[in-house]
């Protein structure tokens, strides 16, 4: 991994003007007034709508140019789980990710990954079905996908392990999968690396439903939990 910050700095100034561009906007755009619970958005993204303001739209724009192959979630149906639409899921994903204070406190290298990482989740996700194996088609898609627009291999990695592995801390916790620490160190190898997972994993969960009523009750304090004891074991908190 790059590990020092003005390695990373570097690599992102080193970026294509059009995606240093888009970096800032995933960057500077907020989301908090948008309202994703609200009846407007129940099918999907329509970016002439007035529940976007200017800079929303010109982010959704510059996504669209970049990341064409992000269309295929405009209003495209999910599974009777979900309340949203694939588009309005992964706003509400970056929306919710945003608000962690880990995400507040983080550097613009840490943020672009789990901004990255929330936009690219479900790119691969099949419409209208129960979909267990789209974060590894998701992981390799997003891999092509960020190659093309010029990041580095140490940053790509990162995106890929962060989606690929989106759900597991969320099935561990609610007990749906049983995994021994030992699995989870070999997956992550870096403490940073599963505190970002951790909050891209409770940002999905809390965009299921409307309201986070997917969340269950204590899941991220469980998940904290979890995640405290596994650092200990695992080497720096730096990427």
């Amino acid at each position: 991994m790059t590990g020092k910050p003005e390695n990373q700095k570097f690599l992102l100034l080193n970026l294509p003007e059009k995606v240093r561009e888009l970096n800032r906007m995933l960057l500077e755009v907020d989301w908090q007034n948008a309202d994703f619970d609200s009846d407007s958005f129940n099918n999907g993204i329509s970016l002439d709508t007035c529940d976007f303001n200017n800079e929303q739209r010109r982010l959704l724009k510059a996504i669209l140019e970049n990341i064409p192959e992000w269309k295929r979630l405009l209003r495209c149906k999910q599974h009777i789980t979900h309340d949203h639409c694939l588009d309005i899921h992964t706003l509400s994903v970056i929306k919710k990710t945003r608000e962690f204070e880990l995400y507040k406190k983080a550097s613009e290298y840490e943020k672009l990954l789990l901004l990255y990482s929330a936009l690219l989740h479900d790119i691969e996700k099949i419409e209208n079905e129960v979909d267990p194996e789209h974060p590894v088609r998701g992981a390799k898609k997003s891999s092509a996908i960020l190659y093309r627009l010029g990041f580095s291999e140490d940053f790509i990695n990162c995106v890929y392990l962060l989606i690929k592995y989106h759900q597991i801390l969320g099935l561990l916790v609610s007990d749906k999968i049983c995994l021994a620490d030992k699995e989870i160190i070999e997956t992550f190898k870096n403490a940073r690396l599963l505190e970002l997972q951790a909050v891209l994993s409770i940002a999905d969960i809390k965009s299921v439903k409307k309201k986070e009523l997917f969340l269950p009750e204590n899941m991220e304090k469980r998940l904290e939990q979890i995640v405290c004891r596994i650092k200990n074991q695992l080497p720096g908190n730096q990427l």
